[in-house]
């Protein structure tokens, strides 16, 4: 798909008729923010290795080594639990450090010791729990589409999930359509009218294409100069054409000299208006794809502001979460050695406080 141009596409009103038309007015304020959400997607393409390189680079293995920190810390927790010497003001404190600790370490791994520390401490019972929120959840999410999901695709692993969902959804209408009879019903008329809408859009798109196709085809060329050129072009309209890139076809012909201004200025409004539907389609997709995108990005990230993220600020973001790992992972270090001896522990526990019912935070603040 073209992300830029230097022929940029802009329809004005011809010369002899007065003020632009509604249908002009809108054929390039949809260019414009096609162009706009083009530029942000090849951005993201352009960025989003660089962005996963380093996460994967740097973040992961601090991620890793700071919650096999947390772990020993939550072993030498629960021993401290153990002793004899722990008294009951103590023990309560340790088990408010431990069950959120464990929760959110079998999150990322569902480490069997961790499960039983947390299971010890909690008093109910992890499998057992996680079920159940299955189960609740798959009803939810089953209600509302009429599919059986898989349970063991949901929760710990989302995109794993939504895969499943999808690949429902798909069989679902396959089999729906293996079932339908030799013969469909009659289309209704608001159905034909509609078919023949789209069938006239796809016209529209297809006969740009054949006359590019008609004066790019590189076989017709002679000079090998001319036949690479060619051929670098007729590979990006056969690109645009595959994804019902309107634009990239318009911005194509202005750039071989197929069309000018002036013939652009001069088509019909009735023209203009099956550009318009054309272009509202292409801009819902490249739309979508882009909030999936910075979505998917964003659960990975664990993005939680309100705004869309941006290749910028993830960066940024990112950077920052590696130096607070890094002091997290060095402070874990100390504590881990402080702590081996149960008397620093205690006497550490004694600084802490809890206060319960925090309207912040479903679990204990200190």
């Amino acid at each position: 798909m073209t992300t830029s141009s230097h022929y940029p596409v802009r329809i004005a009103a011809p010369a002899s008729a007065g003020a632009q038309s509604r249908a002009r007015k809108q054929f390039n304020n949809l260019v414009k923010k096609l162009e706009a959400e083009r530029a942000k997607l090849a951005l993201w393409r352009e960025e989003l290795p660089k962005i996963q390189a380093l996460a994967d680079r740097e973040y992961r293995p601090l991620a890793e080594q700071f919650d096999a920190h947390r772990k020993q810390l939550l072993l030498i927790y629960d021993r401290a639990y153990d002793h004899r010497s722990t008294g009951k003001k103590d023990k309560e404190k340790l088990q408010a450090l431990i069950c959120p600790a464990a929760w959110e370490l079998m999150e990322a791994d569902d480490d069997e010791l961790i499960k039983a520390i947390f299971n010890k401490h909690s008093g109910g019972d992890y499998d057992k729990e996680l079920n159940e929120e299955k189960e609740r959840m798959l009803k939810v999410v089953g209600s509302m589409t009429g599919l059986d999901l898989d349970a063991e695709a949901f929760i710990h692993s989302p995109d794993a999930f939504f895969a499943s969902l999808e690949e429902k959804f798909a069989e679902r209408e396959h089999n729906a359509r293996q079932g339908e009879p030799a013969e469909s019903p009659k289309p209704s008329k608001r159905e034909e009218k509609h078919l023949a809408e789209q069938a006239k859009l796809k016209q529209s798109v297809r006969d740009i294409f054949r006359k590019l196709a008609s004066a790019l085809h590189p076989d017709r060329e002679t000079d090998p100069a001319e036949r690479e050129r060619k051929t670098g072009l007729m590979q990006r309209a056969n690109l645009a054409y595959a994804a019902n890139d309107l634009l990239g076809l318009l911005e194509l012909q202005l750039e071989v000299d197929q069309i000018d201004q002036t013939g652009l200025d001069n088509l019909g409004d009735e023209h203009i208006k099956q550009y318009n539907r054309v272009l509202s389609g292409q801009l819902d997709d490249i739309s979508g794809e882009l909030f999936d995108m910075e979505m998917s990005l964003a659960r990975d990230i664990g993005w939680e502001s309100n705004r869309r993220p941006v290749p910028k600020t993830v960066l940024k973001m990112l950077h920052t979460d590696i130096a607070t790992m890094r002091v997290r992972i060095a402070q874990a270090e100390a504590e881990i050695a402080e702590f081996a001896d149960i008397g620093a522990l205690k006497r550490w526990l004694k600084t802490l406080r809890i206060v319960r019912n925090s309207p912040f935070d479903d679990g204990p603040w200190f």
